[in-house]
């Protein structure tokens, strides 16, 4: 870990892009969400799965990782930023059967398990892919379909 900024609501660290990335982002949730009735352990998956998307996929020395706790509705928000201002397309986009892939399913478990879930492209400089997760009991927003998942919304800055 090279940099970390603290709360006990919110945690950012610039960390090194290796294999180990993601124990230390789903340290610095589990710190952040303690005590939360959130849904910590969905949360921690999905903080998993972008930080090794971005450790494996991308160039660059780091990545950086914001994690923060609303204590007023209950919702655990995670982001991760690379270098590569693009998305892969991964081995989905090939001829075989999706059953015996076992890799390139990351997009499919955040829109499977994320409440929320997007891209905001930085320029050339890379982008940052966010998720978030409520607890349904105390979630104080209103969706208009329930259940409905719309996918990952993507913005260009």
């Amino acid at each position: 870990m090279l940099t970390i900024d603290l709360t006990s609501t919110r945690a950012t660290a610039v960390l090194f892009r290796n294999a180990r990335a993601a124990a230390l982002a789903r340290r610095l949730l589990e710190f952040v969400a303690a005590g939360s009735t959130a849904p910590t352990e969905t949360a921690l998956l999905l903080l998993s799965e972008l930080v090794s998307n971005a450790a494996r996929h991308t160039n660059g020395l780091t990545i950086k990782v914001t994690v923060t706790y609303d204590e007023g509705d209950g919702t655990i928000s995670g982001a991760v930023f690379d270098t590569s201002s693009r998305m892969g397309d991964g081995p989905r986009c090939g001829d075989d059967a999706l059953d015996e892939l076992e890799t390139g399913r990351g997009l499919d478990i955040l829109d499977a398990l994320a409440d929320k879930w997007g891209v905001i492209k930085v320029s050339d400089y890379g982008k940052w892919v966010w998720f978030c997760v409520s607890d349904p009991d105390r979630s104080l927003s209103t969706d208009p379909q329930p259940g409905h998942r719309p996918g990952g919304q993507t913005a260009t800055i």
